[in-house]
C-alpha cells in the first residue's frame, strides 16, 4: 500500500539524515558555541520558528529557541539563538542569548554572544558578554551581578 520508493526509482530517506542536520542541530555543533550551548540531556526540548514564519506575541519555553523568522513580541528560554536573517522586536529573557540577525529591545541574558552578522537596538543586562568584530550595536551594557531566572512563572487565576 505505502511505498518508499517514488516512481522515478529514487528512494526516500528516512528523515534521521534531515534531523541532523537541522539548524538547531548545526547551531549546536557549532564550535564557535563551545559546550555552553548544546543541550545536556535534553536534545528534544527546543522550538523552531522558521524562516517564512512571523509571531505577533510572547513566546516562553522552558527549552531552547532557534529563531529563523521574525518575532514581534517577547521571548523566556534558557538559550535563544537569533538566526542571520531573524528579527526579535521585544524583550529576551534567557540564560543565554546567541545573537546573528537583528534585535530591538530589552535582552536580559546570564551570557550574551554578539556575532559579525548581529545588528542589536537593544539595551543588554549581562553577566558574560562577547562580540565579534563587526557585530553592531546600538544602546547600552549593563552588567548584571546576580543571575537571570528563565523559570516560568506559573499565574494561577482567582475564581471569585
Amino acid at each position: 500500500m505505502f511505498t518508499t520508493r517514488k516512481p522515478d526509482g529514487v528512494q526516500h530517506s528516512s528523515g534521521m539524515a534531515d534531523i541532523e542536520k537541522s539548524p538547531v542541530a548545526a547551531a549546536y555543533a557549532a564550535p564557535n558555541l563551545a559546550a555552553a550551548a548544546k543541550p545536556t540531556g535534553r536534545d528534544s526540548n527546543y522550538s523552531i520558528i522558521n524562516e517564512w514564519l512571523t509571531m505577533r506575541g510572547d513566546l516562553e519555553s522552558e527549552g531552547d529557541i532557534l529563531v529563523k523568522g521574525k518575532v514581534i513580541g517577547n521571548i523566556r528560554c534558557k538559550l535563544l539563538i537569533v538566526d542571520v536573517d531573524a528579527t526579535i522586536e521585544g524583550g529576551i529573557v534567557a540564560d543565554e542569548v546567541v545573537v546573528r540577525g537583528r534585535t530591538k529591545g530589552v535582552i536580559e541574558a546570564n551570557k550574551v554572544r554578539l556575532e559579525k552578522s548581529a545588528v542589536v537596538d537593544s539595551e543588554i543586562s549581562h553577566m558574560t558578554f562577547s562580540a565579534e568584530e563587526g557585530a553592531r550595536i546600538k544602546g547600552a551594557l549593563k552588567f548584571r551581578e546576580e543571575p537571570v531566572s528563565t523559570q516560568i512563572k506559573v499565574v494561577e487565576s482567582k475564581a471569585a
